[in-house]
């Protein structure tokens, strides 16, 4: 059975194709091969530089983006990019952040407590000497107020700063200078 001449047309129409999208393919690459050399001792891995800036959600952003979100309850509260001197660009630059620090504040923030106004507290209790053993307090700083202070600004602020704290009661730390070392 002969094809019909149009159908043989197209046969060789998508032969040349293929053939001439390989030949480009292959230039292509030879060409970069020819202008960017790779040493034969080069590494494939990605710099840890460069990945811990890749995962930075912050990264050449304005300070007022969110850069994550959790909940207090049914509310939302925002930790945004923020400056050196709160948000997610304050806990970074003093080496806090990490993914087991995401998953404090968020427990901290949705399971804790607020001790004072805009203050959150999650303890464990540690381990110590003394029948009272210090405290390990995971506490997160929120304003729930606008972005600046000024009214009509972006609301609210988000998260300021979370924090470890440690904490011994009186009765322990002086119990516990009192008895001898364990």
């Amino acid at each position: 059975m002969q094809k019909h001449p149009a159908a043989k047309r197209e046969d060789v129409r998508a032969m040349y194709f293929r053939r001439s999208t390989a030949t480009f393919v292959a230039a292509a690459g030879a060409a970069i091969l020819l202008i960017a050399p790779i040493p034969a001792n080069a590494s494939t891995e990605v710099p840890a530089a460069a990945t811990a800036s890749a995962s930075n959600p912050c990264k050449s952003q304005h300070y007022s983006k969110v850069a994550y979100t959790f909940y207090i309850g049914p509310g939302k509260m925002p930790l945004r990019c923020g400056t050196k001197t709160w948000g997610y660009n304050h806990i970074v630059e003093r080496g806090r952040w990490s993914t087991s620090f995401k998953n404090k504040i968020s427990d901290t923030l949705f399971n804790g407590y607020e001790r004072t106004a805009g203050v959150y507290y999650r303890y464990k209790v540690g381990t110590g000497c003394s029948s009272k053993p210090p405290r390990k307090n995971f506490k997160v700083v929120v304003n729930k107020g606008p972005l600046g202070g000024m009214p009509g600004g972006l609301t609210p602020q988000g998260i300021i700063t979370a924090t470890v704290e440690y904490t011994t009661p009186a009765v322990a730390a002086a119990s516990a200078s009192a008895e001898a070392k364990c």
